[in-house]
């Protein structure tokens, strides 16, 4: 369902009737109830009494308030990573660093599998912190992000070939500022970056 979510297959406000799931994916109601609590986790989808289930809307003023609030905390993991990450887990992201620019660099790819790769990506970044409750922010906020076709399209500038490769090489300089510069460039890569 999350991938049908982020995919736009279930669109933004639409309603999650519990047995059109069921018949839908061929599962049983708890398991369909399960995975509607773990959306709600995630903030993918919203459930009202009396209205039930439906795809959370966010309009663009939400999503740059999303995107803030990303930035935020992305910035903090990059300061840190780069200050108290150990170099066997710097040397370990990075090989996964290179791993994701290879993928982005093929031709033909899936999209929204792409976004999820990314957004994996920058999650092991967070957890590498070793606090859990950045990872899960990032988590919520992140793929709240995806659900818009309009926040993607933002996202389409052609990256550098080494684009995550870079990021995580700034963290291996031990240098908080200059990760936390980093990254901020890096969130802003292709888009107008607002006035401090």
């Amino acid at each position: 369902m999350k991938q049908a979510i982020t995919a736009g297959e279930l669109r933004p406000g639409q309603h999650l009737v519990r047995r059109d799931l069921v018949k839908r994916f061929g599962v049983s109601l708890s398991i369909v109830n399960e995975a509607l609590g773990r959306l709600l986790t995630d903030g993918l989808v919203e459930t009202k009494e009396m209205y039930g289930t439906r795809v959370i809307s966010l309009d663009e003023r939400s999503l740059e308030q999303e995107f803030v609030l990303r930035e935020a905390i992305e910035r903090h993991v990059a300061r840190l990573l780069s200050q108290y990450a150990t170099d066997d887990s710097l040397k370990q992201l990075l090989e996964e660093a290179r791993s994701l620019d290879r993928w982005m660099k093929e031709f033909g790819h899936d999209e929204n599998q792409g976004s999820l790769l990314h957004l994996d990506f920058h999650l092991k970044m967070a957890r590498g912190t070793g606090y859990p409750m950045l990872e899960e922010t990032l988590k919520r906020t992140g793929i709240r992000t995806l659900l818009t076709t309009r926040w993607l399209k933002n996202q389409r500038t052609p990256h550098p070939a080494d684009f995550h490769e870079q990021l995580v090489k700034v963290f291996q300089q031990r240098n908080p500022s200059l990760a936390d510069q980093k990254m901020r460039d890096h969130l802003y890569y292709g888009r107008p970056t607002p006035a401090v």
